[in-house]
């Protein structure tokens, strides 16, 4: 399906080429809260609905778009979703942002990873070991729980409340620890306070012996593009020195965002 030339004319108040079109469509559908119908698109864009509708089909023709349940509304595809998540993967294992991961566990001593949620579970975008010879070893596209884990946990507490309690009572909590929450309340509970610090803690709740600290990577307005954390043994770290530890993350997740997140034309 190609563009027609109609298509490539003047909208907005200048002229637009048919990609910027697209790009337009395709950040109208990431900036809702919901699927939007065809019409609350064109209105939203400021463009004809006929010009919308093909460009929509072709999104859908490729898997970048897809329709919800009712079949009206238009919201992000299965291709769009390999490709946003390809797309990190390739930036986050480019050496800036392993340089800062590496400054991270040379200034904690401990390993740490990128993570971001994927399939509800924590996908390991990147993943720095430290120099200890008794370590989890876990490389990049590993993937982890996301209630038992800090960072999965810290992904759970960013959702809309309606979303997330849905999913805590779809998924299957396994225990993997005895100190694993498998109940719903008790990690509703948890989320509340990881929003309130903005700190996710794992306290052996995947492993016993291995405590995690995360903190979120953020895009400027604030939305939660990824989880930073360390992971290490309870023996050679408690919980407690991890969150000393917290403002270190913390910056180290500001430079990430920087890279990962270049500022980009408007269209």
């Amino acid at each position: 399906m190609s563009l027609s030339e109609t298509e490539v004319e003047d909208v907005a108040g200048g002229p637009s080429t048919g990609i910027q079109k697209v790009i337009r469509v395709m950040q109208a559908m990431l900036v809702s809260d919901n699927p939007l119908p065809l019409a609350d698109l064109a209105d939203r864009l400021n463009m004809p609905k006929p010009t919308v509708h093909r460009l929509l089909a072709q999104l859908e023709e490729v898997g970048v778009a897809q329709r919800d349940l009712s079949g009206k509304g238009y919201t992000v595809g299965p291709t769009w979703l390999r490709l946003a998540v390809d797309a990190l993967m390739v930036r986050a294992q480019q050496l800036p942002v392993q340089a800062i991961m590496r400054t991270l566990v040379d200034q904690i001593g401990e390993s740490c990873n990128l993570g971001i949620l994927q399939d509800l579970q924590i996908l390991y975008l990147e993943r720095v070991e430290c120099d200890w010879p008794l370590r989890m070893q876990l490389h990049a596209g590993s993937r982890v729980p996301i209630h038992c884990t800090a960072s999965g946990k810290l992904h759970l507490a960013q959702m809309n409340t309606r979303h997330r309690r849905t999913l805590l009572n779809k998924l299957h909590l396994q225990r993997y620890t005895a100190n694993t929450l498998t109940d719903p309340a008790r990690l509703e509970e948890e989320c509340k306070a990881i929003r309130a610090s903005d700190i996710s803690i794992n306290r052996e709740e995947y492993h016993l012996g291995l405590i995690g600290v995360a903190v979120p990577v953020r895009r400027s307005d604030g939305a939660m593009i990824a989880a930073l954390a360390v992971h290490a043994p309870s023996f050679r770290m408690s919980v407690e020195t991890a969150l000393g530890y917290v403002q270190l993350l913390r910056n180290a997740a500001a430079d990430i965002a920087k890279e990962i997140l270049a500022e980009t034309p408007a269209i």
